[in-house]
């Protein structure tokens, strides 16, 4: 794993490979996948064990024989990759009577949104590959160009930490690897630890040549630690080799677990835990709402609520459920009842498989976006205002991205002195057609709000030339406003649905360009003939790429996190791909992955 040819060329293997999710598409059949009883589910410490990528083979019965004992299989890279072997890898050692484990080497460095795609894509990828539900599923978080370390400790611990959760809230046990350097200089470990004990596996070699034994003069001193890596050519089979030092097990066995050290700076083996209890937490059940009282003292109310900024959905109504997804700005929500906690007014969202979604609509009576119908009624839902916010969130887990109490409110106040004068009246819609700063001001030195993603309907009053930009102005929460780029040089990015803003066109910059330019010209070679015509609704099973064209080849214009709700109109069936047809704005289309070797990535209604 810490090979520098293996990080390069699972990268390009990245860029050609695709998701594999599950249930049904429009020409296929509902799979259901058996997932396999593992032969050895507890390993005592001090056994050895291998790690295993698409680099080694699907075989593990060389490395059991020599003395191996468990095997963590490679499933997954990205939001786009799965080990096209993990599945005969873990069959293959459940079949040696080996301990299969799992890793998802990580592209989100410090992005903790990223980090919960990920997390999705990895428990979905673990899945597919038949790794039982309550086995250990590490995050391999090392330096890479497709994964910054360079973010600051908090940020990449809290990206770390979002993707722990995300695995254990999908019924697996997290784990942490990476190098001992990386580890103390760029992670705060002992935050990690607090919530998951003896978890971390970590890397540390004497040499890089043959290693048959651990030498615990070199042992990582560290405390937490699960799992040692000592070498990259274990008994010269040019796999990675490993020894645990406190006992492992894939049985859940309670949420409770010991955070004393595992395993001292002493070169003494005997200091090496081998009683302690297992590493991580037992797992819990994917999505399974973790509030009590979810489904008590709600009021039936049938609703729709914008959201005003990035909110996070829930698996209960607390601030201690786990984070589903972080919904964006002008997010709309449908929701059905709704409940008063302490300062907080809770939505529920029904979501797929009679499961709920939850998120803050009201803290201290202030509106966390708009009501459009049916808005929960002030005098009914209000929470009692609180100036101490004795009920707050000890952390900002909750609030927008801008880590503000509102998020239909600014962090800032607008910066721009005439950010509302010297405008030209004018109400229309605009379709975003790529990726778009939303900021407080007029300017691209004003704060961020959101990143409104493509397709993002936005209703603006005004319009503003500034330089190279025009500038359009929504109104917002409290008498605020957001402002965003409409055009540049007089180029639109996006789609004006009602009147334009006709404006002078300045010199060509990309300051404020798009993430995703609108540019990009769709790949023509089978997109839009051959289609089989069908209209229908298809949703997310994980993290899939919308592209410009039916091929992994394509631009992506997007990545859709899970549980999106796509519109389709045709499905093309190419190779082992069914690919659907989403109608996008100015008459393009994106193309997204349904089915993958009759394994479908989602749900259809």
């Amino acid at each position: 794993m810490r090979s520098t040819n293996k990080k390069f060329i699972s990268a390009l293997a990245c860029a050609s490979a695709m998701t594999a999710l599950a249930i049904i598409d429009p020409v296929g059949v509902t799979k259901t996948h058996q997932v396999a009883q593992a032969a050895t589910d507890t390993v005592p410490a001090k056994s050895a064990g291998v790690d295993v990528s698409s680099w080694q083979g699907k075989d593990l019965t060389q490395q059991a024989k020599s003395g191996a004992q468990f095997a963590v299989v490679k499933v997954s890279e990205g939001t786009n990759y799965q080990n096209p072997r993990a599945q005969s890898q873990v069959n293959s050692a459940e079949q040696n009577n080996m301990m299969p484990m799992g890793y998802h080497y990580t592209h989100f460095g410090d992005n903790s949104n990223q980090a919960v795609q990920e997390g999705n894509y990895a428990v979905n990828s673990a899945k597919s590959a038949g790794l039982q539900q309550g086995s250990y599923l590490a995050a391999d978080w090392e330096q890479d160009p497709n994964n910054k370390t360079t973010g600051s400790i908090e940020d990449n611990t809290n990206a770390i930490t979002s993707f722990m959760d995300t695995v254990h809230n999908g019924g697996y046990n997290p784990m942490l690897y990476s190098s001992e350097s990386l580890l103390k200089n760029k992670v705060d470990t002992n935050k990690i630890t607090e919530k998951y004990p003896n978890s971390l596996w970590v890397a540390k070699y004497k040499t890089n040549g043959r290693e048959d034994n651990p030498d615990y003069n070199y042992f990582p001193s560290m405390d937490n630690v699960a799992i040692w890596q000592y070498t990259q050519n274990w008994r010269g089979q040019n796999v990675d080799g490993n020894v645990n030092v406190v006992p492992l097990s894939n049985k859940g066995n309670g949420a409770s677990q010991n955070s004393s050290s595992n395993a001292s700076t002493s070169t003494n083996t005997s200091n090496v835990n081998t009683s302690s209890q297992s590493s991580s937490q037992a797992p819990a059940n994917p999505f399974i709402n973790d509030n009590k009282t979810v489904d008590t003292s709600w009021v039936k109310q049938e609703g729709t609520f914008t959201t005003g900024g990035a909110i996070n959905l829930r698996t209960g109504a607390s601030t201690n459920s786990s984070v589903i997804a972080q919904l964006p700005a002008n997010t709309e929500v449908k929701y059905d009842a709704y409940s008063t906690k302490g300062n907080y007014t809770w939505l529920r969202q029904p979501r797929a498989n009679n499961q709920y979604g939850y998120l803050v609509g009201r803290a201290n009576g202030q509106d966390w976006g708009t009501f459009k119908t049916n808005s929960v009624a002030n005098e009914v839902t209000k929470p009692a205002t609180n100036n101490n916010n004795v009920d707050k969130p000890a952390e900002n887990t909750n609030k927008p991205a801008q880590n503000t109490a509102k998020p239909s409110q600014p962090v800032h106040n607008n910066t721009n002195t005439n950010v509302n004068s010297d405008w030209t009246k004018q109400n229309g819609v605009f379709v975003t057609g790529g990726e778009i700063n939303l900021r407080t001001g007029a300017s691209t030195n004003n704060s961020v709000i959101a990143q409104l993603p493509a397709n993002t309907e936005v209703k603006y009053d005004a319009y503003r030339t500034e330089g190279q930009y025009t500038w359009l102005r929504q109104p917002r929460a409290n008498g605020q406003y957001g402002y965003l780029v409409g055009r540049n040089n007089g180029n639109a990015w996006g789609t004006f649905k009602e009147g334009s803003t006709e404006a002078s066109k300045p010199a060509n910059t990309n300051v404020n360009k798009p993430v995703q330019q609108n540019t990009q010209k769709q790949v023509a070679t089978n997109n839009n003939a051959t289609w089989t015509k069908q209209n229908g609704t298809f949703i997310t099973g994980g993290a899939i790429n919308l592209r410009t064209g039916a091929s992994t080849k394509s631009p992506i214009i997007e990545t859709l996190p899970i549980n999106t709700v796509i519109k389709y109109d045709a499905y093309y069936r190419s190779g082992n791909y069914v690919w659907l047809r989403q109608p996008r704005a100015n008459g393009q289309y994106g193309y997204l992955v349904g089915r993958l070797n009759n394994q479908v990535w989602g749900t259809y209604r």
